[in-house]
């Protein structure tokens, strides 16, 4: 007797390629045919979801590939064209400063040293301070490096490299001082500042945990490192570049300790120039195994 019970239908996928174009990217997408065979539905409906992930995988490698050299296209510019174009504002020796056409300092030589490792050539853009991170973003330069100080506040328009300088407070002595080693040893001394600076701020602030401590607030941190020279304070709280400038050409004064505050000088690139800054990351760790920026100090300072 013949039976009444169908077959349940089963199907059986076949796959094709064709070229799938999404505007900036043209790649090869899995299409997929079904055909009639003997798989039962609960295997079906595994298949297609199977086959869903693969392509949803395939789109996102690809698109992944594309995003990544994207990040990639300043360092691939570097090194195409052989030259890394640095935004600067020559206006702050000895850092950078324009000597009738020609630019020099600290920073000059690290851009140099840069694009030595990576056997290229530089162009020093001059630009204002204030519009170093609109030309940054408006490509016209690669990167910033000019003593330009780690801000927070834009770390979501910019990405920083290591800092390569700190130029936070530091307490200056008298050659000789073996009694002031750092900040606790001010307690009935008078510390000489600049007055409303970032040393006199931090100044009042231990004031309050040191027991009689007397700051004399001056005109400038050079008046500040005078007056300790002359004997008219024991002690000078002011920023590194001007108390390193200061000991460099005056005799009579060393730095106590290490910085009480941080000012770091970082470099500055795009947030996709991803393999640029890592390459810079990489430089600038060297260098300080090297004792690179203490020739630049000792040469700068």
């Amino acid at each position: 007797m013949p039976s009444n019970r169908q077959e349940p239908v089963r199907t059986r996928v076949s796959c094709q390629r064709k070229p799938s174009t999404f505007n900036f990217l043209t790649f090869d997408l899995p299409t997929f045919n079904l055909q009639p065979s003997n798989l039962p539905t609960s295997h079906r409906w595994w298949m297609l979801v199977l086959v869903a992930l693969a392509i949803i995988i395939f789109v996102a490698l690809s698109l992944g590939g594309i995003i990544g050299r994207r990040r990639d296209e300043t360092w691939a510019r570097i090194q195409r064209e052989g030259v890394m174009r640095v935004g600067l504002d020559p206006s702050f020796p000895p850092f950078e400063v324009d000597t009738g056409g020609q630019i020099v300092g600290y920073d000059v030589d690290l851009a140099r040293t840069l694009v030595k490792r990576w056997d290229v050539g530089v162009q020093f853009v001059p630009i204002s301070f204030d519009g170093l991170i609109d030309g940054l973003l408006a490509e016209q330069y690669d990167t910033i490096i000019s003593a330009f100080p780690y801000d927070e506040r834009l770390t979501q328009d910019v990405a920083y490299s290591e800092s390569y300088f700190n130029a936070g407070q530091v307490l200056v002595v008298r050659d000789g001082e073996d009694a002031i080693g750092g900040i606790e040893d001010l307690s009935g001394r008078r510390l000489a500042v600049e007055w409303g600076s970032g040393g006199d701020l931090e100044a009042r602030r231990l004031a309050g945990g040191l027991a009689a401590l007397d700051i004399l607030p001056l005109e400038t941190p050079t008046a500040a490192l005078d007056a300790v020279r002359a004997g008219q304070a024991d002690a000078a709280l002011v920023d590194a570049v001007s108390a390193y400038g200061y000991t460099g050409e005056h005799e009579g004064l060393q730095i106590a300790g290490e910085p009480l505050t941080d000012e770091r000088y970082i470099i500055v690139v795009r947030p996709e120039s991803r393999r640029l800054l890592e390459e810079i990351d990489a430089a600038l760790t060297d260098f300080h195994e090297a004792g690179l920026f203490q020739q630049l100090r000792s040469k700068w300072f």
